[in-house]
């Protein structure tokens, strides 16, 4: 008897912590970027709408205009939503592709913190294998990290970071986070949206 009651606490304990690292998160984030190498003043915004295993990330961007990105985490699942001048697909994309970025680096957790949008945010290192340069970044411990839209392996949600792309070195930091509900319909493929693969969006923007 005395075993059966060690064992039900050991699962019960168990289970607290598993519950506890995959807390369901809903809400809005709102990120700014910036190009930080080379230094330009241009800002862009990221959307970042969340609803337990739903996401839709919006970004603004001066040279490629809006971009929004669908994905249901449980089943993993994306859609880009594209408006062209041939009509508005949603294009499912490669869930991996978008589960975290590709870029090659190591993170460890070092001591410090500081507050970002009113919120402790605790601190990593992270070094990329092509950039002989360490980089602080912040990430909130007790939101998951794959409510975000990249490093989605950290321990926690970025909330400060640097994104290596072809055009330069963009630092991304959250600005406005808020606990709300958002409606289901805002996870949703509107119905005027064509679902077609990105072999068959290719092969309809060809067309003549």
């Amino acid at each position: 008897m005395k075993c059966t009651v060690l064992l039900f606490s050991f699962l019960w304990s168990i289970s607290l912590i598993a519950q506890k690292k995959h807390v369901p998160f809903s809400g809005e984030l709102l990120f700014k970027a910036q190009r930080v190498i080379p230094m330009d003043s241009i800002q862009e915004h990221m959307l970042i709408y969340a609803k337990d295993s739903l996401l839709k990330v919006i970004n603004f961007s001066s040279n490629m205009g809006k971009q929004e990105l669908i994905k249901h985490l449980s089943k993993e699942k994306s859609f880009l939503l594209l408006e062209t001048t041939k009509g508005k697909y949603a294009i499912r994309t490669n869930y991996s592709k978008y589960q975290d970025t590709t870029l090659s680096y190591s993170f460890k957790k070092k001591l410090g913190a500081k507050r970002i949008a009113g919120m402790k945010a605790k601190k990593l290192s992270v070094t990329f294998t092509d950039i002989d340069k360490k980089f602080s970044f912040y990430y909130f411990k007790h939101i998951p990290a794959n409510y975000g839209s990249a490093y989605t392996n950290f321990p926690g949600l970025v909330v400060e970071y640097y994104l290596p792309t072809d055009e330069g070195m963009y630092q991304y930091t959250l600005t406005e986070f808020k606990r709300i509900d958002p409606p289901l319909t805002l996870f949703m493929v509107p119905t005027d949206y064509k679902r077609v693969s990105i072999e068959e969006f290719m092969e309809e923007m060809s067309k003549p």
